[in-house]
């Protein structure tokens, strides 16, 4: 590892096995972003940051986001991490986390986070957020079934979170945010119907306080879905039946 134009480097310790190990982090003023997708990844030019999001202990391979307030926080660990180290072995297969990042090391750095993650018992939030960047990193190389694959667990999380739990850390995202993320979620993985029904709150809802963005976005999600009868409401669909 070295520190480049767009890298930088970082030495801390492992709150698990306490080993000491360097990590790289991208300097965020350097990422160019060519694209955003309605599901709010984005197309990057030149470094793609999320390779860097996840700091991984070469030694026992715990992961999570990077940060303080993320990766040193081990309030819980199961009592079966350990037993479990052989899964984590098997995931990380045989990458040297000492090495620059590539998109392999990502990916398996997402894993590892997961892993980890349940381990500590993390929020679902946190667990969904994980999969998400997992399925947006499959879809830079092009790898669809993948990325579908973690797209459908992203929804399972979201939704447990979005459910059951008590304000929930969706990062940035507010609740109109995290709502229209859901419609788009839904939407990706088939189920029109619910899909609207989330779009329309957003559009609708004024107790969301929605920002524009979200709105626009899903209006505009709305409004493509409006003339798919896969997307009607069952009212809709009795409706026309009726007329016919």
């Amino acid at each position: 590892m070295q520190a480049t134009e767009q890298i930088w480097l970082k030495k801390i310790e492992c709150p698990l096995c306490y080993e000491s190990f360097t990590t790289e982090n991208i300097w965020q003023n350097k990422v160019v972003v060519l694209e955003e997708y309605p599901d709010l990844g984005k197309r990057y030019s030149g470094t793609n940051p999320l390779y860097y999001s996840v700091w991984v202990c070469p030694s026992c391979l715990y992961a999570d986001f990077r940060g303080d307030e993320y990766f040193n926080t081990l309030k819980i660990v199961d009592e079966d991490f350990e037993e479990d180290y052989s899964i984590f072995k098997m995931v990380a297969e045989d990458a040297d986390y000492k090495q620059p990042r590539t998109i392999d090391l990502a990916i398996k750095s997402y894993k590892l986070a997961i892993l980890t993650g349940k381990h500590k018992r993390v929020s679902n939030a946190r667990l969904g957020t994980f999969n998400l960047r997992l399925a947006w990193l499959y879809r830079s190389i092009k790898k669809t079934d993948q990325e579908e694959k973690y797209l459908r667990y992203t929804l399972d999380y979201y939704l447990q979170a979005y459910q059951g739990e008590d304000s929930p850390d969706f990062g940035n995202l507010s609740d109109g945010g995290i709502t229209y993320l859901l419609g788009e979620l839904y939407r990706r993985c088939g189920d029109l119907k619910t899909a609207v029904n989330f779009f329309q709150k957003v559009a609708n809802d004024k107790e969301l306080n929605a920002e524009p963005k979200y709105i626009k976005m899903a209006r505009f999600q709305w409004e493509s879905l409006k003339d798919n009868p896969n997307a009607q409401s069952d009212d809709k669909e009795e409706e026309q039946e009726g007329k016919e």
